[in-house]
């Protein structure tokens, strides 16, 4: 059984190498390929309350996320198949941010189902009495990085980078690894200067970027905004 996994594994290593070098609008593989052993072993204890851990929510947290970023790459197909027949100047880029959000999500989905892994193996291995003092300082820690992340992408929306800076490095003092908020935070640094106005023309470029790169966690009902300002860069 094993040796199947580690099969499957590979098989899907190599499909997704496929996508990228031809770029087939196929890319919910990844996820049903790629990572269909991991997510079967977690979702075996979907329905399981583990020492306080809602397995299943876990899950569909990430499921969410996955989809929302494959979503994110149909919509980067569609424009880069508009683009190539209108014979437009953004084609080439578009083929390369498509590259960097596949890349992206792969490495997303690792980190994440790594995640859950290890905390279910933690909390088994914890002695009974810091079992539930574990759990609910996980969440709280979760809870209080999530605000913060929010925050950022509201003043992200808002063009205020002061602020975004702010939000993202608080996300990061609370949990160094949650999500994107320490890359974001890097980006936001670097282009300071650059986005020290609403109306600079780096902001379309910084969305972009986020986008492609750095969109793990982007909160749902805020996705679209980050969307439409990454389109004002092709």
């Amino acid at each position: 059984m094993a040796d199947d996994g580690g099969k499957s594994y590979v098989l899907g290593r190599l499909i997704l190498d496929y996508i990228k070098a031809f770029m087939w609008p196929l890319v919910a593989v990844i996820v049903v390929l790629i990572y269909q052993d991991d997510v079967r072993q977690i979702l075996s204890e979907r329905q399981v309350d583990i020492f306080g851990l809602r397995i299943g929510e876990k899950v569909e947290q990430i499921e969410s996320q996955a989809m929302a970023e494959i979503e994110d790459i149909r919509l980067l197909l569609e424009a880069q198949q508009a683009a190539q027949q209108a014979g437009a100047e953004a084609a080439p880029q578009l083929n390369e941010d498509i590259n960097a959000k596949l890349r992206s999500l792969e490495t997303n989905l690792s980190r994440e189902i790594s995640r859950v892994q290890v905390e279910q193996q933690s909390l088994r291995s914890a002695p009974p009495a810091e079992r539930q003092a574990t759990v609910e300082a996980d969440s709280s820690r979760a809870g209080k990085a999530a605000a913060a992340e929010r925050r950022g992408f509201e003043a992200l929306i808002d063009r205020d980078v002061e602020a975004a800076i702010a939000a993202f490095d608080e996300a990061r003092r609370i949990w160094p690894e949650y999500h994107n908020v320490a890359e974001i935070g890097r980006a936001l640094r670097r282009l300071e200067d650059a986005l020290a106005t609403a109306e600079s023309d780096v902001w379309p470029r910084l969305y972009r970027e986020i986008l492609t790169r750095y969109s793990w966690g982007i909160p749902d009902d805020l996705r679209k905004e980050i969307r439409a300002g990454a389109a004002a860069a092709y």
